[in-house]
C-alpha cells in the first residue's frame, strides 16, 4: 500500500500567511512560501455562477502530496504562479503517508500577494 512516487510529478510551493511589519510600527499579514513539495495537481470539476450580477469561474482541484503534519486549512498553494486555497485536508486511510488537499482556484479573484515563491 502507498503512492506511486512517479505520480508527484509537479511541484507546489506550500505558503503561510505571517505578521509583518509594515514600517511604520504596525504589522500586516503577508504571504510567506513555508516548503516546496512534490505532488499530483489534478483538476476534478470547473463551475461557473453568478454573484451579485457578476460571473464568477471556479476550478477545483485535488491536490495528492505526501503527508505534512503541520499543513493548515489557512494555507495557500502555489503552482504555475496560481494561487489554490485550500478548502479541505484529508489524511487518506488515517495513517499519516499521504493526503488529498481538495482546494480551489478562484481566475478573477488571484492576487499576486506572495513575493519569493521559486517561482514555481
Amino acid at each position: 500500500m502507498g503512492i506511486n512516487a512517479g505520480r508527484l510529478r509537479h511541484k507546489v510551493t506550500i505558503c503561510r500567511y505571517i505578521e509583518a511589519d509594515d514600517g511604520l510600527g504596525g504589522t500586516v499579514n503577508k504571504l510567506a512560501p513555508l516548503r516546496t513539495v512534490y505532488a499530483e495537481m489534478r483538476p476534478t470539476r470547473g463551475r461557473e455562477y453568478l454573484e451579485y450580477f457578476k460571473e464568477q469561474h471556479e476550478l477545483t482541484y485535488k491536490c495528492t502530496m505526501r503527508y505534512q503534519k503541520d499543513l493548515r486549512e489557512t494555507d495557500v498553494l502555489m503552482f504555475k504562479g496560481r494561487q489554490f486555497l485550500i478548502a479541505s485536508n484529508i489524511n487518506v486511510l488515517e495513517i499519516g503517508y499521504y493526503q488529498e488537499v481538495i482546494c480551489t482556484e478562484r481566475r478573477e479573484k488571484s492576487r499576486q500577494e506572495a513575493e519569493d515563491y521559486g517561482g514555481v
